[in-house]
């Protein structure tokens, strides 16, 4: 792993992880406070839903752009949209036009995130996947902890132009790194099924993989309670631990640190052969810490708590991706990436929904964020039970996936990229 750390490849590629975040969180500060201030509360979550909607609704159609298409390039143009719309929003005024702006910019991403991750096993070889992607989501944490500071310092000394200025600015560099890249992740030939048969053939991979399928479910639950502690927590914070804003801002601190602890620390060590346990342990975890914060209500321990949480949700995205990457075969990995993005942030909109319903009842912050706890670990402990009641050899060995058009990954004038051994192909149709 020292060689691939050491690669040009792999360093822009983290780069590009980190900036990615940085510009995400710039965005999403800066229009914020730019929406906010001239229009309602009603204004502001329609921008927070115009910024997620795209990344449910585009997940199939990114998936078979990523796979269809050379993958560094495909990076590089989904960054430099990124750019042009972030450049758009500097000089937007009128609310529709903001809102139709940042569906584009969350368009872009849709597309740029599956792209990113498949890019991981291509430039360190399968068999180092884990610990790059423990990598990269250090550097996207990174970015995430240093975004929100960096947008209310120019904002508040310079405007919310100048934040979204820089926002495009990161996108551009971006750009520049997928072009740098010595890497090619390219199909072989055109894809010879239509349109909605590549779309949905990375969910009939996910389907017919025992392991991806248990994976996935409990992911999509521990996702769905874990973004109902996101609303409740400000609540929490404010009327049980009557910390106000200081305390929600250290809770919420807390919880970034915890995540990049638990990539960098654990999960970049995980064996291959440990993902699945790993991902359903960290979600028994996460939801023990969160229910004990929310049971205990005193501030230290909450946030001793919530680091905690952080970090078993570290662990939780590293295994998931990585998992991907060892269950997957390569010419499927952009579609199953971006149903992956895609249920994740669908599951974030339903969560969002969910809670604010529970508080509005009225439930107490603390009272919502007990329920997401206890939510989190039933859906660890169920897919414990699941993962353990199927067939040794299926928890063992990975599955082989499905014949198809085969994806071709080469490095000009480098090492060859290391591979695992294929395994025997089975027939597998994609639904129509």
């Amino acid at each position: 792993m020292e060689g691939a750390l050491r690669s040009r490849d792999f360093r822009l590629l983290v780069a590009a992880s980190g900036l990615s975040a940085l510009g995400d969180e710039l965005a999403l500060i800066a229009l914020t406070l730019k929406v906010a201030a001239t229009h309602s509360g009603l204004a502001v979550a329609a921008l927070l839903l115009a910024g997620l909607l795209p990344l449910v609704l585009f997940a199939p159609a990114a998936g078979v752009i990523v796979d269809n298409y050379e993958t560094t390039r495909t990076l590089a143009v989904a960054s430099a949209f990124q750019a042009m719309a972030a450049v758009g929003l500097v000089f937007a005024t009128g609310l529709p036009v903001i809102l139709m702006l940042a569906f584009l910019l969350g368009t872009g991403l849709a597309v740029a995130n599956p792209a990113l991750y498949t890019l991981v096993p291509a430039v360190v070889g399968d068999e180092h996947a884990t610990a790059g992607n423990a990598y990269l989501e250090t550097a996207r944490y990174g970015g995430m902890i240093l975004g929100p500071l960096l947008a209310g310092t120019i904002t508040a000394s310079v405007g919310s132009g100048a934040a979204l200025l820089v926002d495009a600015g990161t996108f551009v560099l971006i750009a520049l790194a997928a072009l740098a890249l010595t890497v090619r992740r390219r199909p072989e030939s055109a894809a010879e099924e239509g349109t909605k048969g590549e779309a949905r053939a990375g969910l009939g991979v996910i389907r017919r993989d025992a392991l991806l399928t248990v994976a996935f479910t409990v992911f999509a639950a521990v996702i769905l309670f874990a973004a109902m502690d996101n609303v409740a927590e400000v609540f929490f914070a404010q009327e049980n631990l009557m910390a106000g804003a200081w305390g929600y801002g250290l809770l919420a601190s807390a919880w970034l640190g915890g995540l990049v602890i638990g990539a960098a620390l654990i999960a970049r060590r995980l064996p291959d052969r440990r993902l699945v346990s790993a991902l359903l342990g960290a979600s028994i975890v996460l939801g023990v810490a969160v229910g004990a914060a929310a049971a205990i209500a005193v501030l230290i321990p909450a946030v001793i708590l919530f680091a905690v949480g952080g970090a078993a949700n570290g662990v939780q995205s590293v295994s998931m991706r990585s998992l991907i990457v060892h269950r997957v075969e390569d010419r499927y990995r952009g579609r199953v990436f971006a149903a992956y993005g895609g249920l994740t942030n669908g599951m974030q909109l339903v969560a969002i929904a969910i809670a604010g319903g529970l508080l509005a009842v009225p439930l107490s912050g603390r009272t919502v964020l007990m329920i997401g706890g206890i939510g989190c670990a039933t859906a660890g402990l169920v897919g414990l039970a699941w993962y353990r009641l199927l067939p040794a050899e299926v928890r063992g060995t990975p599955e082989p996936e499905p014949p198809g058009r085969h994806v071709h990954v080469s490095v000009p004038d480098s090492e060859p990229v290391m591979r695992l051994p294929d395994a025997p192909p089975v027939d597998v149709t994609s639904d129509r």
